[in-house]
């Protein structure tokens, strides 16, 4: 016996020797090897290769895509993250069906309540019947056994629901609502099934959204980068190297259960976001252009027309609002006409034809005979007013009254007379205002104009004098004119069109984009002064005096109207083989007429429906004079006149919110806003020694609040809500009839009551 027990001791103690042995060799050999790495770092750096493959991954950061911001801080374009959510009702989760529906109740009403497009009763049939297409159910019965010595307990039959797939993959990834950004999400994944304490029902996935906070507005000049669906076009186009930035390279380290996290590596490259692009755009300005514009083209029966808003100083663009028509009748911004479609500009070409003749010494008393409205043959070319002029004097008239009736006659004979020796010193004048080349924007696919050479090659120079008088013959931009407009109205200086401002980088400026001077003086200050005096002639008894003469317009501004027959060929379509006399209408104002700030132009293209509103003033006027009111009401200043000795915010008037900081900022401290922009009401606080300014952001279809408001705001927003105003006193509005928020119907009266 004790023999045995000492055998197997020893043989325990000899297995126990070998496998110490084996663990021995196996530490010499790593030791050996640990070794022979160090002595050969070749094997080394391979060893780390291979680590670095399976276990460190690179993976790609993709920048985020900057912002493009209007002048007042407004996005026009943003990127959002987006949510997509699938439901998968194969799943097990939704295998119980009590609790499924018990839950989908639940969900349907919360989606309903929170996304509107649909009534919950919509939503939950719509869960069921998906839900009912992916699973089935049959009544089982089971019968519950107890051992013997149970005796005191029964066997009973329980009845079961067992759940049964049907289609597995059939409705695997059903979307059931939008998808929605990161905040939605938020609230939305409290709601039941959402929430997941039923289970994994469903998957999600992310993705980056280009949005448009303003909508259409600007849309040909904001753009779009969309390559997959071939839309490239505007800012977005132009600055997407700025706006996208540059990729980085994150290494990272692979982890258990799929889990990996960043390391510091020494080949991590920083991902460069893109950069956020602030633009001369006025979000308020584009919205009413854009409106003014579309109802006009409407109405009119347009084929298309564009605006442009240019600020006299810097060249700022504060809208360019481009509308079109398209076969079906519908209007949106198909085309940036307001510099990519250079047309004859028609009579607005008269101030380069003055000008000339005013800088080549022909006084403005010169005086022609203007042929009382009829035909008159001029080097071949036939030339025709719309209207006589001065029949009391048979129709001989100065340059004054040959400009502010726009007399096609006059300025085509005395343009010919003066430089009939010599054409080609009049198209080179032309040139000298840069009418043949792009002026700015280039980015965005601005188009030079054309100037034809009237030199000794021109066949038919003295013709072709003739017509390019009077705005024939020559193709230019809307563009190019308002910039031209903008320079006589600037006094002669001619400043460039900038539409951006400055590029930014977590609101820090990188780059500012200073205005760009053409021209120092594009003609002598006397010229200068003179045309502007002409240009107030228009707006006072000329072609402009239905809208901004002294009776209905209540500041002064200058002015010129063009209209041109169009006969060449326009986006592929030549108008001189089209049934009916199709119109090119132009209105150019600049204002306030003593210190200008702003030049509008709008252009219209229309046909002929058998009337005479096709000529630019009765086409473009309506637009111009609704533009040039809202900045003039919004620029004035929002406070009564106010003496020395008092200087309180009780007396701000509501308005632009804007223009009210900025005169509270100036004028008192007693003042309180949260908004920085847009419109709103000012309220006295309860102890009377604070202004509270309210924003006023009721929908159009609602009556606004206007208490508080100056007498021209108040009429603004009542007039272009189709309201009649019947006014009372003087001052700002203290009472007006029809409750805010109500209702609004078109032809509705409202009294307002100021004091």
């Amino acid at each position: 016996m004790n023999e045995d027990k000492k055998a197997l001791k020893s043989g325990i103690a000899k297995r126990a020797r070998r496998v110490y042995w084996v663990f021995v060799a196996i530490a010499l050999f790593f030791l050996f090897r640990m070794v022979y790495i160090q002595l050969n770092p070749q094997i080394g750096r391979h060893l780390d290769t291979v680590m670095d493959e399976r276990i460190i991954k690179p993976s790609v950061v993709k920048p985020h895509r900057g912002t493009i911001y209007s002048r007042n801080g407004k996005m026009l374009a943003t990127t959002v993250t987006m949510k997509e959510i699938l439901f998968d009702f194969s799943s097990e989760a939704m295998g119980k069906r009590d609790r499924f529906r018990r839950n989908a109740k639940l969900l349907s009403q919360n989606l309903a309540d929170y996304f509107g497009d649909k009534s919950a009763k919509e939503y939950y049939a719509e869960f069921v019947k998906y839900h009912n297409a992916s699973y089935s159910y049959k009544t089982v019965e089971r019968t519950t056994e107890y051992p013997w010595w149970k005796f005191w307990k029964k066997n009973r039959t329980i009845t079961e629901e067992v759940a049964i797939q049907k289609r597995p993959a059939l409705y695997r990834s059903k979307k059931m609502f939008r998808e929605v950004t990161l905040n939605e999400w938020e609230e939305i994944s409290t709601f039941p099934i959402l929430n997941g304490r039923i289970g994994q029902a469903y998957s999600s996935s992310s993705y980056d959204r280009r949005i448009y906070p303003q909508g259409e507005i600007a849309l040909r000049t904001i753009g779009r980068y969309d390559p997959e669906r071939g839309r490239r076009y505007g800012l977005e186009m132009a600055f997407n190297d700025t706006l996208s930035g540059y990729e980085g390279r994150q290494f990272e380290q692979h982890l258990a259960n799929r889990h990996t996290v960043p390391i510091v590596h020494k080949d991590n490259v920083a991902v460069q976001h893109g950069y956020d692009i602030v633009t001369t755009l006025d979000v308020d300005v584009q919205d009413v252009a854009d409106k003014a514009l579309r109802n006009q083209i409407a109405e009119r029966r347009a084929e298309w027309g564009t605006t442009i808003v240019m600020e006299c100083a810097t060249g700022d663009i504060l809208a360019m609002a481009n509308i079109g028509r398209t076969s079906k009748g519908e209007l949106y911004e198909r085309q940036n006409y307001a510099i990519g479609l250079p047309v004859n500009p028609g009579s607005t070409f008269k101030l380069v034809s003055a000008m000339a003749l005013l800088e080549h010494g022909v006084p403005t008393s010169h005086k022609c005979n203007s042929g009382s409205g009829r035909t008159v043959v001029i080097a071949g070319a036939e030339i025709k007013d719309s209207h006589p002029i001065s029949k009391e004097t048979g129709g001989v008239i100065d340059m004054r009254t040959a400009f502010t009736e726009s007399a096609n006659v006059y300025f085509a004979k005395v343009v010919h007379d003066t430089f009939h020796d010599n054409p080609l010193l009049f198209s080179d004048f032309c040139r000298k205002l840069n009418l043949h080349k792009a002026m700015g924007l280039e980015y965005l696919g601005a188009r030079d104009g054309t100037i034809p050479y009237l030199d000794k090659k021109h066949t038919s120079r003295y013709n072709a004098l003739a017509n390019m008088a009077i705005g024939y013959n020559v193709d230019v931009t809307p563009l190019h004119i308002v910039t031209l407009y903008n320079a006589v109205a600037n006094g002669g200086r001619m400043v460039a069109p900038r539409l951006i401002l400055r590029i930014e980088s977590d609101g820090k400026c990188i780059k500012e984009v200073e205005p760009r001077v053409i021209n120092e003086q594009i003609c002598s200050p006397e010229t200068c002064k003179t045309l502007r005096s002409f240009m107030e002639s228009v707006s006072m008894e000329g072609t402009a005096a239905a809208y901004f003469n002294e009776k209905n317009c209540h500041f002064r501004t200058g002015a010129k109207t063009g209209t041109a027959k169009v006969k060449s060929v326009i986006n592929g379509v030549d108008y001189s083989k089209v049934k009916g006399a199709y119109y090119y209408g132009t209105m150019v104002t600049y204002f306030p007429a003593d210190n200008p700030r702003y030049t509008i132009i709008t252009s219209i293209f229309s046909k002929n429906h058998g009337d005479e509103k096709y000529y630019g003033a009765t086409l473009a006027g309506p637009v111009q004079q609704q533009v040039a009111s809202f900045l003039h009401n919004r620029d004035k200043e929002y406070v009564e006149q106010l003496s020395s000795e008092s200087h309180y915010a009780r007396d701000i008037k509501g308005g632009s919110v804007e223009s009210m900081r900025e005169v509270a900022g100036e004028y008192a401290e007693d003042f309180t806003s949260s908004e920085r922009s847009g419109w709103g009401t000012s309220r006295l606080n309860s102890k009377g020694d604070k202004v509270v300014i309210s924003q006023e952001d009721t929908p159009r279809e609602q009556m606004p609040d206007v208490v508080g408001m100056g007498l021209s705001d108040a009429l603004y927003l009542l007039e272009s809500r189709g309201v009649v105003v019947e006014i009372e006193g003087a001052g700002k509005v203290v009472k007006q009839s029809v409750e805010a928020g109500s209702t609004v119907k078109q032809g509705q009266k409202i009294k307002i009551v100021l004091k």
